[in-house]
C-alpha cells in the first residue's frame, strides 16, 4: 500500500512539474507577418476591423496572437525591401494588402502561407491560378476594381446625363492600368463620353492633373484605385471642393470624408472577412484548399 502511494506521489510530482513547460509552450502566441503600402494613418479603419476579425475568431493581439507590422509609407525602404524583410520573419502567417504589396512578396518566393485582401487582378498579375484554386501559397479577397471601373462610369452617366467629357486620374505604374484604361474607354465610348486621362505618381502631379482637367472643362472625374492616391485622401479632396469638380471614387470612405460618390466594396468588411483566412490557416487549413473570395 505504501509503495502505491509513493509511485502515485511520484506520478504527481512529475505532472506538476511538466505542467508549467506545457502551459507556456500553450501560450505562446502565434505570429503574422503584415506588409501593406502607404502608412497606418490613413488605413486606421481597416487595420482596425481586421484586428476586430481576429478578435471574433478568438485572436487577441498581445495575447495569443502577435502582428509584425511594415508600412511602406514613411519607410525609408523599398516595398521590395520590406516584403523581402517580412519574407525572412519568423512568422506562421503573413498578411498583405494591396496589389503592389501583395506582388513584392510574391517575388520574394516565400513559401509562407499568405492572405491577401485589396487586391485587384490575382489571376492576371500571377498571384493566384484561378480563384476556386489559387494553386499555392497565396489566398484571400479580391476587390475585382476592373469590373467595377466602367460601373462607375455609368453611375456618374446617370447621374450628370449631359456629362460628355471626363476626367481620370490614374498611376500609370499601376499593375493593372493598362487592360484598365482599356475597358473604361470603351465604356466611355459606348456612353458617348470622352475619357481624358491624367498621371499622376505624387501629390505634385495630382494637382498638375487638377489644373489640366480644369483647362479641358471636364464635367467629372474619376479616381484610379490604390497608391498614392488612398494616402492622398484628403488633398485630393481638398483639390476636388476648390475645383468644383464632382469625383467618383472606389469606397465608402472617400464620401465620409467629403466626397460625391462612391461604389464598390466595403473596405473595413472586406478586411475584417479576410481574418476567416487567417484563422483557418492558423488553425491547419493550407491557402491552395481555401478559394479566393
Amino acid at each position: 500500500m505504501r509503495r502505491k502511494i509513493a509511485v502515485l506521489l511520484m506520478s504527481l510530482a512529475l505532472l506538476a512539474s511538466a505542467w508549467p513547460a506545457e502551459a507556456q509552450r500553450q501560450e505562446e502566441p502565434r505570429r503574422i507577418g503584415f506588409l501593406s503600402t502607404g502608412s497606418p494613418g490613413p488605413s486606421s479603419s481597416v487595420v482596425t476591423a481586421f484586428v476586430e476579425g481576429l478578435r471574433a475568431h478568438g485572436w487577441m493581439e498581445g495575447k495569443n496572437i502577435a502582428i509584425e507590422y511594415r508600412w511602406a509609407g514613411g519607410s525609408r525602404k523599398s516595398l521590395q525591401e520590406l516584403a523581402a524583410e517580412v519574407a525572412r520573419l519568423p512568422v506562421d502567417l503573413i498578411f498583405v494588402r494591396t496589389t503592389p504589396a501583395a506582388l513584392a512578396l510574391k517575388k520574394t518566393g516565400t513559401k509562407i502561407p499568405v492572405v491577401f485582401v485589396a487586391v485587384s487582378e490575382p489571376i492576371g498579375t500571377g498571384l493566384i491560378a484561378s480563384l476556386a484554386r489559387p494553386g499555392g501559397n497565396f489566398t484571400g479577397i479580391t476587390s475585382i476594381n476592373r469590373d467595377l471601373m466602367p460601373k462607375r462610369l455609368e453611375l456618374l452617366k446617370e447621374v450628370f446625363p449631359g456629362l460628355t467629357r471626363m476626367g481620370h486620374i490614374a498611376n500609370p505604374g499601376y499593375a493593372i492600368h493598362q487592360v484598365q484604361l482599356k475597358e473604361m474607354q470603351e465604356a466611355a465610348r459606348a456612353l458617348g463620353m470622352e475619357l481624358l486621362v491624367f498621371e499622376a505618381r505624387t501629390l505634385p502631379e495630382v494637382e498638375r492633373a487638377f489644373a489640366g482637367m480644369a483647362e479641358a472643362r471636364v464635367g467629372a472625374f474619376i479616381m484610379q484605385q490604390g497608391p498614392p492616391f488612398l494616402y492622398l485622401r484628403r488633398e485630393i479632396l481638398d483639390l476636388a471642393a476648390r475645383s468644383r469638380l464632382p469625383g467618383m471614387y472606389v469606397a465608402g470612405f472617400w464620401v465620409r470624408d467629403g466626397g460625391l460618390i462612391s461604389y464598390g466594396a466595403n473596405p473595413e468588411d472586406y478586411h475584417r472577412r479576410a481574418a476567416a483566412y487567417v484563422d483557418k490557416i492558423l488553425k491547419g487549413a493550407k491557402p491552395v484548399d481555401l478559394p479566393v473570395e
